[in-house]
């Protein structure tokens, strides 16, 4: 968790504070256009899901040991910045938008995905030749989770690293624009 006397002392500085995110409500939109994207898709969903139910459980815990209403980094900076009556701007990128500049970005990479699969099958490999002391269905067990870590690791992984680029220049663009008007601002 970010210090607050840290975070005060730079807003005492700042008119602004933007905010970088990535909207995903239009992702059946995406989905209906180019039904390839859907393994990316439910992806990135699917880690997004699991990290705020880790940002809730660190909320919890910050709760009953410190009593700070802890709701994640980027939203406690938002709720200090709007105490002091800062302006804050939340700058998206949307899925439909990143699909039209770079399409490449929800082909999954195949290298890291061959390479899970390849353990995968030697795993399978393994378990069936030493299935006599195994049951079976732990070998089959090992094999789901190794697909399901692809899916919600390695492939949102990729998609992030590749449109890195796309949001950050996005988010650079607007602080580029708010300095020139003569603004401070924090991101």
């Amino acid at each position: 968790m970010p210090r607050r006397d840290a975070i005060e002392r730079a807003l005492g500085v700042v008119d602004y504070v933007l905010l970088e995110g990535l909207g995903t409500r239009d992702w059946r939109e995406l989905v209906r256009r180019d039904w390839r994207t859907a393994i990316v898709v439910v992806g990135l969903l699917t880690n997004f899901k699991i990290l705020h139910l880790i940002i809730k459980a660190a909320g919890l815990y910050y709760r009953l040991r410190y009593g700070i209403n802890f709701k994640g980094d980027m939203r406690y900076v938002e709720e200090l910045a709007r105490r002091v009556g800062k302006r804050v701007e939340t700058v998206d990128e949307d899925l439909l938008s990143i699909y039209e500049k770079s399409r490449e970005a929800f082909m999954p990479r195949l290298a890291p995905i061959l390479r899970v699969l390849l353990l995968g099958i030697f795993v399978y490999v393994l378990g069936v030749i030493v299935g006599k002391f195994l049951a079976w269905h732990y070998v089959q067990y090992i094999i789901y989770l190794a697909l399901t870590v692809i899916v919600i690791e390695v492939i949102p992984n990729d998609f992030v690293n590749a449109t890195m680029k796309i949001r950050d220049r996005k988010l650079i663009n607007r602080v580029q624009e708010l300095i020139s008007q003569g603004h401070k601002v924090l991101w």
